[in-house]
């Protein structure tokens, strides 16, 4: 089994420390999974300069986990966004904050994880932060924390401690 089929409930119970994020960090899309390591934003609540910037600067294969704040009130992050990051090879999008344009993001197949759906756009105003620990469904996220995202939820393993907890998750998935 590659790491990106290992369920996170099986990485959570390898962990044996909590490694899963809020309840309310959600899949936008039935079936939408994600894991790559952590390109991380912080923005003020609505604002969507850093986010923009995050798309264009994530590596291939990372996953961009943005502290919005939990802010519901406008959109980080839409269909537009998901095409370039999809363009660039970003594995997904985890934001602790509000998203729109779930149809699009969906046919798109791009994997998206968020705390809600708003149409309301972002404020361009002020900047934010990137690559640097944020706070996202209640977890610390470093740069290069390993991020998985399934139907359950979302978890993030310590880089130091991906390998160790992946070999034991895939241990009891093949048990």
């Amino acid at each position: 089994m590659s790491p990106e089929h290992v369920p996170t409930a099986d990485l959570a119970d390898a962990a044996g420390v909590p490694i899963a994020m809020d309840h309310r960090v959600r899949p936008v899309w039935a079936g939408a999974r994600l894991v790559g390591p952590a390109f991380t934003v912080r923005t003020p609540p609505g604002e969507h300069p850093a986010v923009r910037t995050a798309a264009d600067e994530a590596p291939p294969g990372s996953v961009i986990v943005v502290d919005g704040g939990g802010a519901l009130d406008r959109a980080l992050w839409g269909d537009k966004m998901a095409r370039l990051a999809l363009e660039r090879g970003v594995a997904g999008l985890v934001v602790d904050g509000a998203v729109r344009d779930a149809e699009g993001i969906e046919e798109l197949g791009f994997p998206v994880f968020a705390v809600g759906v708003t149409p309301t756009p972002p404020r361009r105003e002020q900047e934010g932060e990137l690559g640097t620990p944020v706070t996202c469904g209640g977890l610390t996220v470093r740069p290069g924390d390993f991020v998985y995202g399934d139907r359950d939820g979302v978890v993030v393993v310590p880089s130091e401690r991906h390998d160790e907890i992946l070999r034991q998750a895939l241990e009891a998935v093949q048990g």
